[in-house]
C-alpha cells in the first residue's frame, strides 16, 4: 500500500517549511507501529499552487500511482486542496482522499455532503485516527473502517462521526517527526516548524485554534532533543507553531534559556501574548539568538478586549516591547485585526497608531474573518456583524462600524502593507499618528482611480511600471505636503525614489536585498549584509556614468556619497555602500547585454559580471519556492537539455566570483558600510523584508 501525504500551500522566502507539521505527526506516529510500517510505503510531498495549477499538481500525485492521498486543510490553502483532490479523481478514480486540519474538521459534514471527491475527514486530532484508519484499511486487528472514532466517513451517502476522538494527555507519546528522520529540515529555507504545546488556554471568541481542546504540553526533554537536533543539523530558521509561547511564564523561560545555553544560531519565531510579559522575559530575550518575536496586539481598545475575551494591559506593556525594539537580535513583528466587536474605525486607526510608535520591524494588520464554530460565529447577531461567507468569511460592517468605515478600513489595510516600510520612515519624520498619514494618502490615491480591486492588483510582482512611476509622482506630492505641514525640511524627492525601489523591487528588480535572500537561501549564508548587488544594461552606462543621481534628489538628501551610482542599485537606497561607483560601471563591456554590480566578498572592492538570459533566469527563480533540481527543470523547458546540463557549472561560476560568498571585510570596512546604511535616512531603522 502507497500513501502520498500532500502539503499544499503557497511558499514564500521567510517560510521555514514547506512541509506540514501535522503530516509529519501522522507520518511518524504510522510509521512507530511495526506492522504498518512493514506493509505501507508513506511519502511526504510538497506543492505550491503558486508555480502550479491544481491539474499539475493532481498530475504529479497520479504519476506515484498513491493507493491513499492525505491532505491538511487551513483557511488559505483548502480551495487549492479541493480542487486538486477533485483533479485526482478524475485521473485517478481508485484512490482514497482522507482531508484533515481546522477548516474541515470543524465541518466535516458539510465537506462529505458537498465534496465527493473526499472520502474521509480527521475530526479533531489526528494521528491515533491516521494509524487506525491504515490498520482498518490493511485488515490489521483493530477498529473496523466504521467503528474509527475521529473518521468522518459517508454511510448510505450521509455523513457520520462514528465517536468523537479523545485528546492525547501525554503529547511525548507521539514521536518527533525530526528525531525520527521522516521530516528533515527544509532543503531550501533550512528551516523547521516544532510545537511544544498543544491547545490554547485563552477563548479569544475570534480564534478557532485549539477550539474545545485541553492545553497540554510536550515534555522539556522532549523539546530539548528536538532543539538539539535542529543545532546539530545547522537549522537557519525555526518556528515555533505555539499559539501563545510564554502561557506559563516560568516554562517560557526554560525553553529561552535552553536556546541561550545551546548557542542557537537560527531565526527563532515565537508568539507570544503581551500581559504575559515580564521583566524577567524581557531580559532573556534580550541576551537569546535572533528572535522573531510576534505580539498579538489585535485591539488596544478595551471595549473590544473585553467582547472578544482578550484583556491586556498597553500601557503596561510598552515599555517591556519598546525595550527589545532596540536589541539587534530582536525583530518584532505586531499583529492586530480591523472589525472587531465594539471597536469603530478610530479604535482601530488608535490601534494602528500605537502598534506604529513602537517602531515595528514588521507590523500585520487583518481583516477579521468569522471562522466557522468560534465563539463570535454565534455572536453575530448581538454584534450585527455582516460577513460574507465566500470570500474568507471576512467581516463586512459591525453594529460599531458602517460597510463604509469597515471599507476605510480595509483601503487603510491594503496601503499599510503594501508601503509598510515607507509609511515607518515617513511617520517618524513628519511625527504624526501613523493611521491619519496612511488615511489620507488612501484618499489622495483613490481620488486618481486606486480602489480596492486596484490596490490588490499591487501586491503581486508584476507592477507595471507606468503605475509605478505614477504613484512615485503621487508619493513625492503627498511628502512635500506633510513635510511643509510640519515645518520638517523636505526629503520629498528622495522619498520618492524609496517608493519607485520599494515597488520595482516588488517587481524582482535585481537588488541587494534580493540576493542577500538568495545567499542566505542556497548558499548557505545567514543574516548577510555588506555585500550589494545591482544590475545594469550596457545601453545605460553612457548615462549612468554621466549622472550619479537626480538634481533633486541630492538636494533632498545631501547625506547620501557622492560617488555612489543609484541606478545601479535599482534604487536600493537603503543599502548603499561607497564602492559602487560610477568608474565600476565604466568597467561594463559595451557588448554585454545585462551585468552584476556587486561588491568582492574580500576586498570590498567594486566587481563587474556580465551575464546572460540563461543566468538571469536561473537567479530570478532562486526566489525560496523551488529547489535547485527544480529550477534546473525549468531552465531545460525554456533553453533545452543543454543549458540546464550546465547549470552547476554557471552555479560554480557565480560561486567562484564570489556572488555568493559571505563578506570578509576587516572591522573598519563593516562599520564604515553600516555607517553609509544608517545615513541613508536619519532617524530611521532597518525594516526587516
Amino acid at each position: 500500500m502507497k500513501v502520498l501525504l500532500a502539503s499544499i500551500s503557497f511558499a514564500t522566502p521567510y517560510q521555514p517549511q514547506r512541509q506540514f507539521l501535522a503530516l509529519g505527526y501522522l507520518h511518524a506516529y504510522a510509521q512507530a507501529d511495526p506492522e504498518i510500517a512493514s506493509r505501507v510505503t508513506i511519502v511526504h510531498r510538497s506543492y505550491d499552487p503558486a508555480l502550479l495549477g491544481p491539474e499539475e499538481i493532481a498530475a504529479r500525485i497520479a504519476a506515484e500511482e498513491p493507493d491513499l492521498v492525505a491532505a491538511t486543510c487551513y483557511v488559505w490553502n483548502t480551495p487549492d486542496v479541493l480542487r486538486t483532490m477533485q483533479e485526482l479523481k478524475r485521473r485517478r478514480s481508485q484512490v482514497r482522499v482522507l482531508l484533515g486540519g481546522p477548516e474541515v474538521s470543524y465541518h466535516y459534514e458539510r465537506v462529505l455532503r458537498q465534496h465527493l471527491q473526499v472520502d474521509w475527514v480527521g475530526v479533531g486530532e489526528g494521528e491515533l485516527t491516521f494509524r487506525e484508519l491504515l490498520r482498518a484499511e490493511l485488515g490489521l486487528e483493530g477498529p473496523s473502517l466504521e467503528e474509527i472514532a475521529g473518521l468522518g466517513q459517508r454511510k448510505v451517502r450521509t455523513p457520520f462521526l462514528p465517536a468523537p476522538r479523545p485528546y492525547l494527555a501525554d503529547l511525548d507519546q507521539l514521536p518527533s517527526p525530526y528525531l525520527t528522520g521522516v521530516m528533515d529540515l527544509d532543503p531550501v529555507r533550512q528551516g523547521a516548524l516544532y510545537q511544544t504545546a498543544r491547545g490554547c488556554p485563552f477563548v479569544c471568541s475570534f480564534c478557532d485554534y485549539g477550539r474545545n481542546q485541553p492545553y497540554h504540553e510536550f515534555s522539556l526533554a522532549r523539546v530539548r532533543a528536538e532543539l538539539e537536533h535542529f543545532a546539530a543539523r545547522g537549522a537557519k530558521v525555526l518556528f515555533n507553531v505555539d499559539p501563545t509561547f510564554n502561557y506559563r511564564k516560568h516554562r517560557a523561560a526554560e525553553l529561552l534559556q535552553l536556546a541561550i545555553d545551546l548557542d542557537l544560531r537560527a531565526l527563532h519565531w515565537i508568539e507570544i501574548f503581551p500581559t504575559l510579559l515580564d521583566d524577567e522575559l524581557t531580559s532573556l530575550l534580550e541576551r537569546s539568538p535572533l528572535v522573531f518575536l510576534g505580539v498579538g496586539i489585535q485591539t488596544t481598545n478595551p471595549r473590544s478586549m473585553r467582547a472578544v475575551r482578550r484583556v491586556w494591559q498597553p500601557e503596561r506593556v510598552a515599555p517591556l516591547l519598546d525595550r527589545l525594539q532596540g536589541r539587534p537580535n530582536v525583530i518584532t513583528s505586531y499583529e492586530m485585526i480591523l472589525g472587531l466587536p465594539e471597536d469603530t474605525l478610530q479604535d482601530f486607526k488608535d490601534t494602528l497608531s500605537w502598534t506604529y510608535a513602537r517602531r515595528p520591524a514588521d507590523l500585520k494588520s487583518f481583516n477579521l474573518a468569522i471562522l466557522p464554530r468560534t465563539p463570535l460565529e454565534s455572536e453575530v447577531e448581538r454584534y450585527k456583524i455582516e460577513f460574507d461567507p465566500e470570500v474568507g468569511h471576512e467581516v463586512l460592517a459591525t453594529s460599531t462600524m458602517t460597510r463604509d468605515e469597515v471599507a476605510t478600513g480595509k483601503a487603510i489595510n491594503d496601503w499599510h502593507r503594501l508601503l509598510q516600510s515607507l509609511f515607518l520612515r515617513l511617520t517618524r519624520w513628519i511625527d504624526r499618528p501613523a493611521a491619519e498619514v496612511i488615511e489620507d494618502w488612501a484618499f489622495r490615491a483613490h481620488e486618481i482611480g486606486y480602489s480596492r480591486a486596484a490596490i490588490e492588483a499591487l501586491h503581486t510582482h508584476r507592477i507595471a511600471p507606468a503605475v509605478v512611476e505614477e504613484l512615485a509622482q503621487l508619493w513625492q506630492r503627498f511628502v512635500a505636503d506633510h513635510c511643509e505641514r510640519e515645518h520638517r525640511s523636505d526629503v520629498s524627492a528622495f522619498a520618492r525614489e524609496q517608493l519607485r525601489y520599494h515597488l520595482y523591487r516588488r517587481r524582482r528588480t535585481w537588488t541587494s536585498a534580493f540576493l542577500a535572500d538568495v545567499r542566505d537561501l542556497y548558499f548557505g549564508e545567514p543574516y548577510a549584509e555588506l555585500h550589494h548587488v545591482g544590475v545594469v544594461t550596457a545601453a545605460s552606462v553612457p548615462e549612468v556614468a554621466r549622472r550619479p543621481f537626480a538634481p533633486d534628489v541630492a538636494e533632498s538628501a545631501p547625506w547620501l556619497p557622492s560617488d555612489v551610482d543609484l541606478r545601479a542599485f535599482a534604487f536600493d537606497l537603503n543599502d548603499l555602500h561607497r564602492t559602487i561607483t560610477r568608474k565600476a560601471v565604466e568597467q561594463l563591456s559595451p557588448r554585454a547585454l545585462q551585468a552584476l554590480l556587486f561588491t568582492d566578498p574580500r576586498s570590498g572592492a567594486a566587481r563587474v559580471l556580465e551575464i546572460d538570459e540563461a543566468t538571469i533566469a536561473f537567479v530570478e527563480r532562486l526566489d525560496g519556492r523551488r529547489t535547485l533540481l527544480e529550477i534546473q527543470r525549468e531552465l531545460e523547458e525554456l533553453f533545452g537539455p543543454r543549458t540546464a546540463s550546465a547549470l552547476p557549472a554557471l552555479r560554480r561560476r557565480l560561486e567562484r566570483e564570489g556572488l555568493f560568498t559571505p563578506p570578509t571585510y576587516d572591522e573598519s570596512s563593516a562599520a564604515l558600510g553600516r555607517a553609509t546604511w544608517r545615513s541613508a535616512f536619519p532617524e530611521s531603522q532597518r525594516s526587516y523584508h
